[in-house]
C-alpha cells in the first residue's frame, strides 16, 4: 500500500535486562501491521537523563512515591506495574498468560526468578489462592519432610513459624512456578505488593506485545501522516495537535518554535483536505506544558514535554530535534508514574520519565499521527455554515449545531484561542451564520452527554495537588486578603474555611493573623486546618455548590445541569466563584486558561476516574 516503510526496523539489545531464558534481540516490526502486532516494552531504549521523585512529601500522602533512576536505566527497570494499571491493565494477566504471551515457557521458570512469588510468604500464597488450603503437602514443592498426607492449612495451624516464612526463606526458588499448584491461573494482582513491582523484575512481561495486553493499546488503527515540512525557531503557531490530557491537545506555541507541519498521505494538495494536512506537531524539547493529576500533579513543578498520545496514556511521543538542513527530526518517549495517595485515591505525575529514544525520521517519511476515531484541531481558515431554522423571537432557542462534529454537536461554538464564539443564548440569532468549527485532539470538550454522576472525593482526585501544609503568596480578591492553604488551595477568607476554623477563639485568633498578613507556619496549619478539616470544608463546600449547580438552568439545554455539564459547572464555580458566568472566556490562575477551557480539561480528567 505503501511505498516505503512507515517504521524503521527496530532490533533492540536487552542484554541488560535480567529476564530469564529471554532472546538477546528483539524484532519490533517495520510496518504499520508489524508494529501493530510486535510493539513491546523490549522495543524501548534506555533512559537519557538521571532522575528522581524525593520523599519529601510521603508523610503527607502516607505512601512512599520516591523513586530515583540514572541515565542508561531501561524504562522496565524505572516503571512499576502500578503505573500501567490504569493503560493496559496488565495486572489483571495471570502468571501463565504473562509467560507465554512474552513467548515464555511457565515450566521453565524458576520460582527465584519471579521476585513477586519468591517473596510471598507461606501465609500470604495461600490467602491469595485458596484452593491451595485444600491442597496435601507431598504436592506443594520442598514441603515433604513435614509429612506429605497433610494439607497446607493444617500444616500451617501446627507449625506456626511456617506460615510468615517467604518461599524464598523456605528455600524452594529453584522449584518451577508451574510446581505451585493452581500458581499459573491466578492474576498478578491476587498477590499483595503486585502494583509495587518493576517490570523488569516480571518474567518475560517486557516482551508482550502490547497489543496483548488485557487492555490493548489505542492505536490498532492507527493514523497515519506525511512529514510535509520541517521548522525550527519560527513564531506563533496556533494550528497544532500537541500538549498535554491537562491543557489539551491544541497547545498553540507563540515563539521560537520547532516543529514539522504534517500532511495527507495522498499528498494531492488542497483540492482534497483531510483531518492532519498542514497541522504542526511542534517540538516538546523547548515547549513545556502543564501535566500530572490528582496527589503527584506537582511534581516536576508540574511541568512535561509537549506531545501526543497516539499510543495512549501509557507513553507520550514527543517531537525532539528538527533540523532544517538535513531534513532529519528525532523523537522521544515520556512516561510517568502513579501511585496511590492514601484516602484521596491514585495520582500520576506529569510525563516527565526520559528522553526516551524512539523513531528518527526524515521529510517525506511517515509517522503515527493518532488513531481511528481521534478528532484533529482543525484549520484556523476552515469554516462551516450553520443553519438556523429556530424563528427569532419564538422562544424556542434551541442550541446550534455546526456542521457534521461526529454527534457531538456543542450549542456552545467557541475556537479556544481568541476566536469569535457563538452561543445558543445569542438573544438575536442570525438565520445564518459562518463560524470556524472547533475541533480536538484526544480530549472530548463536549461533555453534554456524558453520563457521569457527582462525586466530590473523584473530583478532589482531578484537581492540582499540593501538600496538605502548602501555602500560596498573599493575594488579595477585591477587599479580601489571605492565603490559599493546603492540598485543595483553599482560601483563608473563604466562608467555609472561616466557619470551620473559626469554631474555637484560638483558630480565629489564628485566621484573623492570618488573614492580616502574617504567612501560616507548618505547626499552625497542622493545628488548626489540619488535613481531615481540609478534607471536610473540601466536600462540605463541593456538595454546597453542586447542590445550587443542580437548581441553575444550562443555556445549551434549556433544562437543568445534568451528568458532565453538571460536573463541569461546578467545576467552573469552584475554580470561578459561585457567581462566576456559566462557560465564561475569562481567564483563571497563571496559565491563561480561561473558565471554560479548564472546566473542560477538569471535566476530562473526571472522566478517566469515572
Amino acid at each position: 500500500m505503501f511505498k516505503y516503510l512507515l517504521f524503521p526496523s527496530l532490533v533492540i539489545s536487552l542484554l541488560s535486562l535480567k529476564t530469564p531464558s529471554l532472546a538477546t534481540t528483539i524484532d519490533c516490526g517495520s510496518s504499520p501491521e508489524e508494529l501493530k502486532t510486535k510493539l513491546s516494552f523490549a522495543c524501548f531504549g534506555t533512559i537519557e537523563q538521571d532522575g528522581s521523585i524525593p520523599a519529601d512529601y510521603n508523610s503527607d500522602i502516607g505512601y512512599d512515591i520516591s523513586r530515583q533512576w540514572q541515565a542508561g536505566y531501561h524504562v522496565t527497570q524505572v516503571l512499576k506495574l502500578g503505573d500501567l494499571a490504569e493503560s493496559f491493565s496488565p495486572q489483571t494477566l495471570t502468571v501463565s498468560n504473562m509467560i507465554s504471551s512474552g513467548g515464555g515457557d511457565i515450566n521453565s521458570v524458576l520460582i527465584k526468578e519471579f521476585p513477586l512469588i519468591h517473596q510471598q510468604s507461606l501465609s500470604d500464597l495461600i490467602q491469595s489462592i485458596p484452593s491451595l488450603k485444600r491442597v496435601k503437602v507431598k504436592h506443594f514443592p520442598g514441603l515433604d519432610s513435614y509429612g506429605g498426607n497433610q494439607r497446607l492449612s493444617q500444616l500451617i495451624k501446627r507449625h506456626s513459624s511456617l506460615k510468615n516464612l517467604t518461599l524464598q526463606q523456605l528455600g524452594i526458588g529453584d522449584f518451577a512456578l508451574s510446581s505451585i499448584p493452581g500458581l499459573t491461573q491466578a492474576q498478578l494482582n491476587q498477590f499483595p505488593g503486585w502494583g509495587n513491582q518493576y517490570l523488569s523484575n516480571l518474567p518475560y512481561f517486557s516482551t508482550i506485545p502490547l497489543a496483548q495486553m488485557p487492555n490493548a493499546w489505542v492505536a490498532n488503527n492507527p493514523v497515519i501522516a506525511r512529514i510535509d515540512a520541517l521548522r525550527s525557531r519560527e513564531g506563533q503557531q496556533d494550528r497544532t495537535l500537541s500538549g498535554s490530557y491537562k491543557e489539551g491537545f491544541s497547545v498553540p506555541c507563540y515563539s521560537d518554535c520547532d516543529y514539522v507541519e504534517l500532511d495527507d498521505l495522498e499528498n494531492v494538495g488542497a483540492s482534497v483536505s483531510l483531518p492532519v494536512e498542514g497541522i504542526r506537531w511542534i517540538s516538546g524539547k523547548k515547549q513545556k506544558v502543564s501535566g500530572g493529576e490528582g496527589c503527584l500533579a506537582w511534581v516536576n513543578n508540574g511541568q512535561e514535554p509537549t506531545g501526543i498520545h497516539p499510543f495512549g496514556p501509557a507513553f507520550k511521543v514527543v517531537l525532539w530535534d528538527v533540523n532544517e538542513q538535513t531534513g532529519d527530526i528525532t523523537t522521544k518517549l515520556f512516561f510517568r508514574f502513579r501511585a496511590s495517595c492514601g484516602l484521596w485515591g491514585s495520582g500520576a505525575t506529569p510525563y516527565f520519565i526520559g528522553p526516551v529514544s524512539w523513531m528518527n525520521h526524515k521529510t517525506n517519511d511517515f509517522v503515527v499521527a493518532g488513531f481511528q476515531g481521534q478528532i484533529f484541531n482543525s484549520s484556523s481558515s476552515a469554516s462551516s455554515t450553520i443553519t438556523n431554522t429556530t424563528n427569532v423571537g419564538s422562544g424556542n432557542n434551541q442550541p446550534m449545531t455546526a456542521g457534521n462534529n461526529n454527534g457531538s454537536g456543542n450549542g456552545n461554538v467557541t475556537s479556544g484561542h481568541n476566536n469569535p464564539s457563538v452561543t445558543a443564548t445569542n438573544p438575536n440569532p442570525l438565520s445564518t451564520s459562518t463560524v470556524e468549527t472547533p475541533i480536538y485532539t484526544d480530549i472530548n470538550l463536549n461533555p453534554i452527554n456524558q453520563n457521569l454522576s457527582w462525586s466530590s472525593w473523584q473530583f478532589s482526585q482531578v484537581l492540582p495537588a499540593n501538600s496538605y501544609t502548602a501555602t500560596s503568596n498573599y493575594l488579595c480578591h477585591q477587599e479580601n486578603c489571605g492565603y490559599s492553604i493546603g492540598m485543595f488551595n483553599l482560601s483563608s477568607t473563604d466562608p467555609f474555611v472561616m466557619a470551620a476554623v473559626g469554631k474555637t477563639n484560638a483558630g480565629d485568633a489564628w485566621l484573623n493573623q492570618v488573614n492580616n498578613g502574617t504567612t501560616p507556619t507548618t505547626a499552625g496549619i497542622n493545628k488548626f486546618f489540619p488535613k481531615t478539616l481540609q478534607q471536610e470544608v473540601f466536600e462540605t463546600k463541593l456538595d454546597e455548590i453542586a447542590s445550587s449547580v443542580s437548581e441553575q438552568i444550562d443555556p445549551l439545554t434549556q433544562k437543568p445541569f445534568v451528568n458532565g455539564r453538571k460536573v463541569q459547572r461546578i467545576a467552573q464555580a469552584h475554580l470561578g466563584g459561585t457567581s462566576a458566568k456559566i462557560d465564561a472566556d475569562i481567564q483563571v490562575g497563571l496559565q491563561g486558561e480561561s473558565l471554560l477551557e479548564a472546566s473542560r480539561n477538569l471535566v476530562s480528567l473526571y472522566r478517566s476516574r469515572s
